[in-house]
């Protein structure tokens, strides 16, 4: 049997010396192929991720880990307090009265979020365009849908976890510091559900807008840039519009703000009223929550519509 790095084939130079060709044993791959799917669950999961910083460098990690403390702060604060008055035997009272529940961390969090998504989003997306593997990712079975829609959940899922992880703490300490727990979960848990919607539509929503100005430029300062310029430009321009008197012109403005359409979803879900200096019309709160999913279902069909055509 031949040795693989046995020289097979003497090949003589016209003025030079003798070169050989070898049999290095290139071979087909025999195994087993995991198909699409695994490489969708793969990027998935790889998206999710890298949204934190995960499996990258050490400067990779500031952003994420800075703001995610951030997210937990207010949190761990006011669970830090409930148990201070609960010394006291306080803490049912404070509890009710705190200005941070679950019907407002979503808003005291918001603009956290808005800065995690300019941090990390331009990461997913740009990144791959800047060092031009798209084509790698779609020269086997992933498809250039899937490859969109795969970032864009495990983004989507980062951000999910952002959300909802101080909702948990906050849930735990106010649940935990009271001397009967089973009424303390019954009276919280009709929170749940308002707690789990309003974090489905921000996450979507910053999501999927922040992937879609990710998707259009490879230079993250332009990516950054836009994604702040979007989640805050139209709300200063429809307070402009409210103060010059135009309302009709104004409501519509506030429902293409994302900051705006989740505010209003938040008073939706959790029966509470808006701000009524900047929500001067009384939209119904199911207007919000329609705008938050078109908002979403456009941001995902833009994103997948734009790697359907981007050139490799």
């Amino acid at each position: 049997m031949t040795d693989p790095l046995t020289a097979v084939t003497p090949v003589a130079g016209a003025n030079g010396p003798t070169g050989s060709i070898y049999d290095i044993g290139y071979r087909r791959y025999e195994g087993t192929r995991l198909g699409r799917g695994h490489a969708i669950r793969s990027l998935f999961f790889h998206s999710l991720r890298s949204s934190f910083g995960l499996g990258r460098g050490g400067r990779a990690k500031i952003a994420p880990i800075i703001l995610g403390i951030l997210a937990l702060l207010p949190a761990v604060a006011i669970v830090a307090a409930l148990t201070l008055f609960a010394q006291f035997g306080g803490g049912t009272e404070f509890s009710d009265q705190v200005p941070i529940r679950y019907d407002t961390y979503a808003g005291t969090i918001s603009t956290i979020v808005v800065l995690f998504c300019a941090a990390q989003a331009p990461e997913l997306f740009g990144r791959d365009q800047r060092f031009g593997v798209l084509a790698l990712y779609f020269a086997r079975a992933l498809r250039r849908s899937d490859y969109a829609l795969a970032r864009i959940a495990g983004f989507i899922a980062a951000l999910l976890i952002l959300e909802l992880v101080p909702q948990i703490i906050l849930f735990l300490g106010r649940v935990l510091l009271t001397t009967d727990i089973p009424k303390a979960i019954g009276d919280d848990l009709e929170s749940v559900a308002p707690v789990l919607a309003q974090s489905a539509l921000a996450a979507g929503l910053f999501g999927g807008v922040s992937m879609v100005v990710s998707a259009f430029t490879p230079r993250r300062a332009y990516a950054v840039a836009g994604i702040i310029a979007l989640f805050t430009i139209p709300n200063v321009v429809a307070g402009i519009v409210v103060g010059l008197g135009s309302s009709t012109i104004g409501t519509w403005l506030t429902l293409i703000s994302p900051t705006s359409i989740l505010d209003g979803t938040n008073a939706f879900l959790f029966d509470t009223r808006l701000d009524s200096d900047f929500f001067f019309v009384d939209l119904p709160g199911i207007a919000f929550v329609a705008a938050a999913g078109v908002g979403i279902v456009g941001s995902i069909a833009i994103a997948v519509r734009r790697f359907a055509r981007i050139a490799t």
